[in-house]
């Protein structure tokens, strides 16, 4: 590009921005630089070939002149629909554009980027005249990568799977995850990070794979966060907060890597991806992909959400059996003060609200059976009708009775077992809450805390001790039958318990059974009769 014209409107300050230099001056190709309000701000000489018109003619004009179909000052918005993520460009034959010249129309291939200079988003697009059968082999190449990288992932979704089975510890499936990862190509580096509420520090617990540096060396010069600042706004930081994978196709222009650029291209990273690790609103961590090509992880993104969801079920199924065999367990009791409904329920009421049980299901569907003392259920469900999805009184006593409750958001009791954790003991009086929780000996007891603080931020950790596990007459027939019984059947098993299906005459039907399982009747009689007969089954064969 030749030196601007005493009336070119690029700023200065963009025009020392090491990226649009690049871009720009260096560029084999025609380069377009637009600004948000459509303003072309600065064009190469050669753009005259592609569109008729010399730079100093384009510079100050609309680029929506240029686009027969684009509405006016729209121009900007047809380049940023071209572009496919905010952190990422497109490659080579994934866009074409219909521009307007005075030899007529053209069709272009369009390579859009970000140019950021104090606080504005330029794009700059670079325009390559397009060929219709070119086009199309192109994005049959592009259609056959893509499927390659579905493949690729399937298989690590598979190898994972078998993986992780045989780990027992939460700290062997991080490293075992980590290990699978960077064993399966494109990835070149994988860690595990698992948030820290207090500090709001993301925390390296495993990590594998190889590099021009060490993972070490990277990790000790990276600082990941989860709360506003440059380091929370990355990828890791999104996909906690979003539970939804975030990937940058490129590290070298992304904006929102900047924390991490350096690093990342002294280490030949150019290419990265966050999986969060999360299940049914629980959150183990998060884990983040290098890979060394640009665009690794582009339209890929729904099947890493596999790889997440596998790691967290390893996780949660690993805590579930250690507290199942613990000998010795953890006893912690918490106390919570702000926001809770149940508590709020309990000021407004004058009575008191103690768990009776709980069922959990997928996501609002979860049930909690709970006893009202001290006024009438009906007065109760009341106080609780803004944050309940769905609720009933099963029956009433003389001093108030039982109610089941599907709250519209997670709340503790769901949130702790969803973690691993088994609640003894829960009761809401007199502007209080008290969670007397039992866990695993080794469990991470600040991830455990900092799960409740997401929901209360000023919940206490009251006490912590070791307390051995009451002697089980049967339990090796209960250790058998819960392995024999499917998700379902426990789940119908459970709820026709505390819902009084069982008793007589009865306080809940199989009708309202079903609907709090979210099933139709004959699906929870099938469940119900089939984990029943294994009972049986257990105790008299």
């Amino acid at each position: 590009m030749t030196t601007p014209p005493p009336t070119d409107l690029t700023p200065a300050a963009l025009r020392n921005v090491p990226l649009y230099q690049t871009l720009v001056h260096d560029a084999a190709d025609p380069v377009v630089v637009v600004a948000p309000d459509d303003t072309i701000v600065d064009a190469s000489d050669d753009v005259e070939r592609i569109v008729g018109r010399d730079a100093a003619a384009l510079r100050g004009a609309a680029l929506a002149t240029l686009l027969p179909d684009a509405d006016p000052d729209s121009g900007y918005e047809v380049l940023r629909e071209r572009h496919a993520d905010p952190d990422a460009s497109l490659p080579w034959g994934d866009a074409s554009l219909t521009v307007r010249g005075d030899r007529g129309t053209t069709s272009l291939l369009v390579d859009v980027r970000d140019v950021p200079s104090e606080g504005t988003r330029y794009l700059a697009a670079v325009c390559r005249v397009a060929d219709p059968l070119s086009v199309a082999a192109r994005e049959r190449h592009r259609l056959r990568e893509e499927r390659d990288r579905i493949e690729r992932v399937d298989a690590l979704v598979r190898d994972l799977a078998r993986a992780v089975v045989d780990a027992d510890e939460r700290r062997d499936i991080e490293r075992v995850a980590c290990e699978r990862i960077a064993d399966h190509d494109p990835h070149a580096f994988a860690w595990f990070g698992r948030p820290r509420l207090a500090s709001a520090m993301v925390e390296p617990s495993a990590w594998a794979g190889s590099g021009p540096g060490s993972p070490e060396e990277y990790l000790d010069v990276v600082e990941v966060t989860t709360d506003d600042t440059a380091t929370g706004c990355g990828p890791a930081g999104r996909a906690l907060d979003t539970t939804d994978v975030t990937a940058v196709a490129d590290v070298r222009d992304a904006p929102q890597f900047g924390p991490w650029r350096e690093a990342a291209r002294e280490h030949g990273f150019r290419a990265v991806a966050a999986v969060p690790v999360a299940l049914d609103g629980t959150t183990y961590g998060v884990i983040c992909l290098y890979a060394t090509q640009p665009g690794a992880f582009d339209g890929i993104t729904d099947a890493l959400g596999d790889v997440g969801r596998i790691v967290a079920k390893a996780i949660r199924s690993s805590e579930q059996r250690k507290l199942l065999h613990a000998d010795t367990l953890l006893e912690l009791e918490l106390r919570v003060t702000d926001g809770s409904p149940l508590v709020a329920a309990t000021e407004r009421c004058d009575c008191t609200l103690t768990l009776e049980g709980f069922v959990p299901g997928d996501g609002e569907r979860s049930a909690l059976y709970v006893d009202v003392d001290g006024c009438a259920p009906e007065r109760a469900l009341d106080a609780l009708d803004d944050v309940t999805s769905r609720a009933r009184v099963v029956r009433e006593t003389a001093d108030g009775g039982l109610v089941e409750l599907s709250l519209a958001e997670d709340g503790v009791v769901s949130t702790l077992a969803a973690a691993g954790a088994r609640v003894d003991d829960a009761t809401a009086a007199n502007g209080e809450a008290r969670f007397v929780v039992q866990t695993a000996p080794d469990a991470d007891v600040r991830g455990l805390v900092d799960h409740v603080r997401r929901l209360h931020p000023r919940a206490d950790l009251v006490s912590k001790r070791e307390v051995e596990r009451d002697p089980e007459a049967f339990a090796d027939v209960r250790e058998d039958v819960r392995d024999d019984l499917t998700d379902r059947q426990r789940t119908a098993l459970r709820a026709a318990y505390h819902a009084g299906y069982l008793e007589w005459p009865r306080e809940s039907s199989g009708e309202e059974i079903a609907e709090t399982m979210d099933v139709s009747p004959p699906t929870f009689y099938q469940h119900f009769r089939a984990g029943e007969r294994k009972l049986f089954d257990a105790f008299f064969d």
